[in-house]
């Protein structure tokens, strides 16, 4: 006959979680049989059925013992009285329940973990990255900008100069088309002489100066004999 498979735990604490399930599910049925009743003190036949189903329990698991194992690994009596004890139904309200280890959400929470991390590193590495990026994008754009203005500028004084050309063209070289006077030549012709005539005036000045300097300390030498 074929030996019978034993009951495969990961941790103590799957056989704690085990152990407190069953004593509360034999609570549950005491006080459907034997509910608890209200001022009247303690109830010696209930206490006394319930002390005789957790023994119960205890010599169960205390049989089962070598059908249990734990990690691979057959529970030790030592082991078993233990986590009885800690499971008695004066501890049940404090014991802590812990889902069985589970190593695909372990593995996945090591996934989230690294994928936190380098998130992490990339938001750094963005805001040291980010702000160098956006100035040098700016003067980049702003160059370009200016440099397109300038293009536009000179585009548009090449073409003012190039319709100036164009009218005085049109207007047979008379910028303000002004038309040309009856007695421009002799106008300018007398304008010359005007002008050389001043050059001379200009240039004889400091002599007739000095003549008259000459001429009135000749008075007053004269004026002065006279008087004598």
């Amino acid at each position: 006959m074929a030996e019978p498979r034993k009951i495969e735990l990961q941790s103590v604490e799957d056989l704690q979680y085990l152990i407190s399930n069953i004593r509360r599910g034999a609570n549950e049925k005491i006080d459907q049989a034997l509910p608890p009743m209200e001022g009247e003190g303690e109830d010696a036949m209930r206490n006394r059925v319930a002390w005789d189903v957790h023994d119960y329990i205890n010599k169960v698991f205390l049989a089962i013992g070598p059908n249990i194992t734990i990690n691979g690994l057959s529970p030790k009596p030592e082991l078993l009285d233990s986590v009885l004890t800690s499971t008695s139904p004066n501890n049940l309200d404090v014991i802590e329940e812990h889902e069985p280890f589970n190593q695909k959400i372990f593995q996945k929470a090591r996934d989230l973990a690294a994928q936190e991390e380098d998130l992490i590193e990339e938001i750094a590495a963005l805001r040291r990255n980010i702000p160098r990026t956006v100035v040098e994008n700016t003067k980049k754009r702003f160059g370009e900008e200016n440099e397109a203005d300038d293009k536009a500028l000179r585009r548009a004084e090449d073409g003012m100069r190039e319709r100036e050309r164009e009218r005085v063209k049109d207007r047979g070289g008379n910028v303000l088309g002004v038309g040309r006077l009856e007695r421009q030549g002799q106008v300018e012709s007398n304008w010359e002489r005007a002008v050389k005539g001043l050059e001379r005036v200009v240039e004889t000045l400091p002599e007739t100066v000095a003549r008259c300097e000459r001429a009135r300390k000749a008075e007053v030498y004269v004026n002065g004999i006279s008087e004598k």
